[in-house]
C-alpha cells in the first residue's frame, strides 16, 4: 500500500487555542507519516458512521470534561462540561471505533472519552475525590510547554504494556494537566500506567487493534525527548495496517 494512512482529530473549532492546539496534534503524526485530517466535534452523531469510512486512524483531542450522565454519576460541582452534542458524538465515534478495529489514540480528555465509550467511570475531580493525590491540574496554556517542570510527575507503567515501549530508555517522566482521571475501565481496556499517588495516567486495549489513552499530553512533549513520538507512531503503523486489510 502506497498511500497515507489518514487521521482524523477531533477539535473544538471554538476554542480561541484551536491553531496551536491543531498544529500541535498534527505535527507528530505527520512526522509519523499520517495524512491527518480535522472532525469537528459539533459533527452530528448521525454521521459517524460515515467519517469512520473516510479514516484509518482517531485522535480524540483534550479539553472540557466529559458530563457524567455517560457513565451513570451526577455532577460534581467542579465538572465542566462541553456542549452536549460534542460529548454525544466523541463517544459515539470512540464506541464505534472500538466495535470497528479503527486504531484509537486519545489525550487527556479524549484518554477519558475512550474510557466512557468503552463503559468506564471518571474521577470528577482529583484533588476533592482522590485521597493523597499531588497537584494533576497545572493549566498548560499557563507554563514552558516543552522543558520538565513543576508540571512534570513519575509514572510507573505495566511491565511488558505498550505505555513501557513508549517510555523505554529514559525517566518516566510525564507533564500533568487535569482535574478529572479515569476511574474505572471497560471491557476492552485496562489501565497501563500509574502516577505515584494511584491516579490512573494510562490506558491500553487488552487485545486486538491499537487504542490507547493517555492522560499526559505527548503533543507538547516530543521535541524535548523523541521517546514521546512513539505512541503516535504506534497510532499511524496501526492505522496503516487498517487500512491495508
Amino acid at each position: 500500500m502506497s498511500r497515507r494512512p489518514v487521521i482524523g482529530i477531533t477539535l473544538e473549532l471554538h476554542d480561541s487555542m484551536l491553531l496551536h492546539v491543531e498544529r500541535g496534534l498534527r505535527v507528530p503524526l505527520e512526522e509519523a507519516g499520517a495524512l491527518v485530517i480535522a472532525l469537528p466535534r459539533d459533527t452530528p452523531l448521525r454521521e459517524v458512521e460515515s467519517v469512520l469510512a473516510m479514516v484509518d486512524g482517531l485522535v480524540l483531542s483534550g479539553g472540557a470534561d466529559v458530563d457524567p450522565e455517560h457513565y451513570g454519576h451526577d455532577r460534581h460541582a467542579l465538572t465542566e462540561t462541553v456542549p452536549p452534542a460534542h460529548d454525544l458524538f466523541e463517544i459515539g465515534i470512540a464506541r464505534a471505533a472500538l466495535g470497528g478495529g479503527v486504531p484509537i489514540l486519545g489525550v487527556c480528555r479524549g484518554a477519558q472519552v475512550l474510557a466512557v465509550a468503552d463503559g468506564g467511570t471518571l474521577t470528577q475531580d482529583i484533588p476533592v475525590q482522590h485521597e493523597g493525590a499531588h497537584s494533576h491540574s497545572t493549566s498548560w496554556r499557563d507554563t514552558s510547554l516543552d522543558p520538565p517542570g513543576e508540571h512534570w510527575h513519575d509514572v510507573v507503567a505495566e511491565p511488558g504494556s505498550l505505555v513501557e515501549r513508549c517510555l523505554m530508555g529514559g525517566p518516566s517522566r510525564v507533564n500533568s494537566y487535569h482535574h478529572q482521571c479515569v476511574r474505572t475501565v471497560g471491557a476492552q481496556m485496562k489501565a497501563s500506567a500509574w502516577a505515584n499517588d494511584g491516579v490512573i495516567e494510562a490506558t491500553e486495549r487488552r487485545d486486538g487493534p491499537f487504542a490507547m489513552g493517555l492522560q499526559w499530553h505527548n503533543e507538547l512533549m516530543w521535541r524535548h525527548d523523541e521517546r514521546y513520538l512513539r505512541p503516535h507512531r504506534m497510532l499511524a503503523d496501526a492505522a496503516w495496517r487498517h487500512a491495508a486489510r
